[in-house]
């Protein structure tokens, strides 16, 4: 534990920590002294309130994250071991062989053909899909164009 404690990063985390609550305890006591003086306001006392308020969340990061260090939390599993395979991501499906896949693939599909067993696609029809986003992609641009064109004939002015 001391040598966590003592370590140099945690050195300079102790003394930040020191140094801020020292500065918000100083500026609180400056702040509840102006708002008691003759031109004070109603607002530099409550601003010597809200200072002591941020040395105590100093107070707190500082405790929670000693806490952390000391006793760290188990680490949480990203995936539950019983997800089936058809939902879980692709890099936590292991294949038959054990390898995990190099590449998105779904559940069912065979990652050495690149077809799918349930739907019997096969990749080269990508491109369908591909001229299909590039038309509706072409359609998108035109009417971008005729709303700068409508807009710049409704101002004079503009180029």
């Amino acid at each position: 534990m001391r040598r966590v404690l003592f370590s140099p990063s945690w050195l300079l985390r102790h003394a930040l920590a020191l140094f801020m609550i020292a500065l918000f305890a100083r500026l609180g006591w400056w702040q509840w002294e102006k708002g008691q003086s003759s031109r004070g306001t109603l607002q530099n006392l409550f601003y010597g309130v809200e200072w002591p308020v941020f040395a105590g969340a100093v107070v707190f990061g500082w405790w929670q994250m000693l806490r952390e260090e000391l006793h760290p939390s188990p680490a949480k599993e990203a995936v539950p071991r019983d997800t089936p395979p058809e939902i879980r991501p692709f890099d936590a499906v292991e294949r038959s062989d054990g390898e995990r896949p190099g590449r998105l693939q779904l559940a069912g599909s065979d990652a050495s053909t690149g077809s799918d067993a349930s739907t019997g696609s096969d990749p080269s029809d990508d491109h369908l899909t591909d001229k299909e986003d590039e038309e509706e992609l072409a359609s998108y641009n035109r009417y971008l164009a005729s709303l700068h064109e409508r807009d710049a004939r409704s101002r004079p002015g503009a180029r």
